[in-house]
């Protein structure tokens, strides 16, 4: 952390709602300083979600001032004591709780499947200790480790949170997270990936054509879990985990896909207009969007 401004430092070390707050006090200046102001969002935002221009720029800023908000909680989860930690998990709001009560107290595998959206790390931690106790907490990503989360995740473990990276890059490796699941593990797959990380389904977001990557459905029906769509939000008090409808796949038929796909779907669009400036893919939306080109220009040439 020898890179890390001590100002940084020494913010990340603050009670939650006491860093945040001292974050937004200091933006203006730090975005004047940085000479940053956006993420060049504002053409996106105004042309898929048809906002007005004035209000695609200011989420467009938002959007920026989201980005290092959860840089500045990941450190946070390093340089906090565990009890200060504890005391940060408070925060954390959870207005489904008896939703997600229910689905913990299932005989079934618990499949999370949240959005890339808010400072997801704190949120995760505070579910597994109040809904999960005991049971360790797997989360799929389909990249290389990085160094701060593979720490993150360590220090959340200190804690007795017993919470994990799983890297899914071959079959050898889906079929370990098969085997977590069903050992007792709750599972977390995001749900809102573009079709190059696998499983590609057609679909639309906010009317446009897209391809997601929809694996969600394979792993549901092969661990025969529950799966409990979430997402998060975060604001300068604390955190807010949203759950969605908990559904079951009982089979791998075209219109099962369907059905998925359209729940997932729905469920993305919800989270996302819930706060647009937290969803943290909007930079590779192109990806999702040139997926569903192609699919549909190699559809039409076998067509032809």
């Amino acid at each position: 952390m020898s890179e890390i401004p001590p100002s940084r430092l020494l913010a990340a070390s603050l009670p939650l709602p006491v860093r945040r707050h001292g974050f937004r006090t200091v933006w203006p200046a730090r975005r004047i300083l940085r000479g940053k102001a956006t993420l060049g969002l504002a053409p996106v935002f105004e042309g898929i979600l048809r906002l007005s221009r004035a209000e695609a720029r200011r989420l467009d800023a938002e959007a920026l001032f989201a980005d290092r908000l959860v840089q500045l909680e990941w450190l946070a989860l390093l340089r906090r004591s565990h009890r200060a930690i504890r005391a940060d998990m408070r925060s954390v709001a959870i207005p489904d709780a008896g939703l997600i009560a229910s689905v913990a107290a299932g005989a079934k595998p618990v499949l999370l499947a949240p959005l890339h959206m808010g400072c997801f790390a704190l949120p995760f931690a505070a579910l597994i200790d109040r809904f999960f106790p005991g049971r360790p907490m797997l989360i799929l990503r389909a990249r290389e480790d990085r160094p701060v989360e593979t720490a993150v995740m360590r220090r959340i473990g200190e804690l007795g949170v017993d919470m994990r990276f799983l890297n899914v890059r071959n079959r050898q490796d889906f079929l370990g997270a098969i085997r977590f699941a069903r050992a007792g593990a709750t599972i977390v797959s995001f749900i809102d990936l573009p079709a190059s990380y696998g499983a590609p389904f057609q679909t639309t977001l906010f009317g446009r054509p897209v391809q997601l990557a929809l694996g969600i459905d394979q792993l549901a029906r092969l661990t025969e879990a529950t799966v409990l769509p979430l997402a998060i939000t975060s604001s300068l008090g604390g955190d807010v985990i949203h759950a969605g409808r908990p559904f079951e796949v009982a089979d791998n038929a075209p219109d099962t896909r369907r059905q998925v796909a359209d729940i997932v779907r729905r469920h993305i669009e919800r989270s996302i207009l819930r706060a647009p400036e937290q969803w943290f893919m909007w930079p590779r939306l192109d990806e999702y969007l040139h997926d569903a080109e192609t699919s549909h220009n190699a559809m039409s040439g076998a067509n032809a």
